[in-house]
């Protein structure tokens, strides 16, 4: 064979051989076109671990007999040095014309098949970075079948041989890694099933109407709009119809549209391409395309962009999306879930939220109910979460709680809802950490400063000379966080809307409070104002903007 012919020989061979990442494959078509070169029927493809008592054929193919891959045979202890040392001495290429003139060689055939007993083999020993043992077997039945132009043949390829044993045992890896990947997203889908589906406190009870609506719901691929305050677990009713839908084995990704900045809301939803703004380094896949054949949960949807209600109004009619930079729409196939705290109606009417996507959107509504319409669940999820919290912190056995502690917790209304009581549970335990295991959790301290909280707008009796008092402390506060954040503008934009001017008129009982409690002094030590830790002349504006601020006693003040 001339330079020419090698070369030919040499191209051909290797596109063959690492043709495929499937060693098998790329072995088959090796063995087509080396038949046309060298009397070969079959090939094997042999590992051996430094220390292993063990040979595997990667990968095995033979025109006269179907072989078995991945096949691994164990080293008997008194051949397994022997192997060892042999394959260690062993030349680039060695022809085997006589098996029975290679005991060592002659044993390991044998143990992988009885009928090898006879063939002519050359074997070639592999060289790889990871140290492995590798070896190429070519064979043929009958003795004296090989000649030192085949062996010559043979050893140009093993640096193809090398890298194509390398890339198939490294793409065997990563399809390992990928199946162990995903089926730990299959325990995680049905982990998440079990904690947002089954766990749903209060389904036979409080929730009892709202999960027979979510049954109702799941399997059909329309939108869902969950309502309800903050705290009330609509994230928790979102996880139940996914995961109760024929979508529950794909993707269920969560959006929380009032964390996004407006600025980056479009990259954040759809994407955008490489090159598309300052900074675009890459192309980005966005929300709805990782939702895709998935849902969606579109959580505080009230706190979404005009400009981006737009474009999630065509992805709801026309279901496909624009990368940010790119020219060509993108077909999705998504579930969206939305979910707010928010009056939509209102908003449409004060036009703050497009009408037409809220038509879109209001399909399905769900109102969840606040703790507070369903104190029956509070015992539940009491128990619930002492337990959960319990197995996170380590508290084994977790806490008893009394019954009177229940019905105290009963009392509380919970403006933050289950939010709030899980929070609370969890401070409990954190406090109940280091102290008497026997004892049950004990919440009335806490649960006495709520119920006190909660009624900061009762009328109170306040001794003239208790300054100091617990009331006055928290009226300061409130009042504090009132004067900071509204002001008598937006009391009036209230009022011009017919809105109720609760705000108002408890601000004006506040500060007759402090005044009373004063004898009138505004300014000055001991003064309203020091009280209230405002400037006098802002608490004058406000006294004057709410009437109590009358043109007799100005001058007094």
């Amino acid at each position: 064979m001339d330079i020419e012919d090698t070369n030919e020989f040499y191209r051909q061979a290797t596109m063959r051989i690492c043709g495929s990442l499937d060693i098998k494959t790329a072995m088959w078509n090796t063995l087509e076109y080396l038949e046309k070169f060298m009397p070969i029927t079959g090939m094997n493809l042999v590992l051996g671990e430094p220390g292993v008592p063990a040979i595997e054929a990667l990968a095995q193919v033979s025109r006269y007999k179907i072989e078995k891959s991945d096949q691994i045979i164990p080293l008997p202890p008194e051949i397994r040095y022997e192997v060892e040392s042999y394959w260690a001495s062993l030349d680039d290429v060695i022809i085997v014309n006589n098996p029975e003139l290679f005991p060592t060689m002659l044993k390991v055939a044998l143990l992988f098949d009885k009928s090898r007993f006879g063939l002519s083999n050359m074997t070639m020993r592999l060289k790889i970075q990871d140290k492995r043992l590798f070896a190429l077997v070519v064979y043929l039945s009958g003795p004296g079948q090989y000649k030192s132009e085949h062996a010559n043949l043979l050893s140009m390829l093993h640096d193809p041989f090398a890298i194509a044993t390398s890339n198939a045992l490294r793409h065997q890896e990563v399809l390992k890694l990928k199946e162990m990947l995903a089926d730990d997203n299959r325990y995680l889908y049905q982990e998440m099933l079990h904690i947002s589906g089954d766990e749903i406190i209060g389904k036979d009870a409080g929730l009892k109407q709202i999960f027979g609506m979510v049954c109702q719901v799941a399997p059909v691929n329309i939108p869902v709009l969950l309502l309800g305050e903050t705290g009330v677990g609509k994230e928790v009713i979102a996880n139940a119809i996914h995961y109760s839908s024929p979508r529950k084995n794909q993707p269920f990704i969560k959006v929380n549209c009032g964390a996004i900045p407006d600025t980056l809301i479009d990259s954040e939803l759809f994407g955008h391409e490489k090159g598309a703004f300052t900074g675009a380094l890459f192309q980005k896949r966005g929300r709805f395309e990782r939702a895709h054949k998935g849902t969606i949960l579109l959580d505080e949807i009230g706190e979404l962009p005009q400009e981006a209600q737009v474009r999630l109004l065509r992805v709801l009619q026309e279901k496909e999306i624009e990368r940010v930079g790119g020219v060509m729409p993108i077909p999705i196939d998504v579930r969206i879930i939305a979910a707010t705290n928010r009056d939509l109606k209102s908003m449409v009417n004060s036009n703050r939220f497009r009408e037409d996507l809220w038509f879109r959107l209001n399909v399905f509504p769900l109102k969840i109910p606040p703790l507070r319409e369903r104190r029956g669940d509070i015992p539940e999820l009491v128990h619930y979460f002492i337990n959960r919290k319990s197995r996170e912190r380590n508290i084994s056995p977790p806490p008893t709680i009394e019954s009177k502690t229940i019905e105290q917790l009963k009392a509380y209304n919970w403006p933050g809802n289950v939010r709030e009581l899980e929070n609370y549970v969890e401070r409990i335990l954190i406090q109940y950490q280091g102290q008497d295991i026997s004892a049950p959790l004990i919440f009335e301290d806490i649960i006495s400063q709520k119920i006190e909280t909660e009624n900061y707008s009762q009328p109170i009796n306040i001794k003239e000379n208790d300054v100091e008092c617990k009331a006055i402390s928290h009226l300061t506060e409130l009042a504090k966080i009132i004067f900071s954040q509204f002001d008598t503008e937006k009391l009036k934009f209230l009022a011009d809307k017919n809105e109720p001017l609760e705000l108002e008129e408890n601000l004006s009982l506040h500060i007759q409070k402090v005044l009373k409690l004063t004898g009138g002094k505004i300014n000055g030590p001991g003064g309203a104002a020091e009280l209230l830790n405002i400037n006098p002349n802002t608490l004058r504006t406000k006294m004057r903007k709410l009437g109590l601020l009358k043109k007799r006693d100005r001058k007094k003040a």
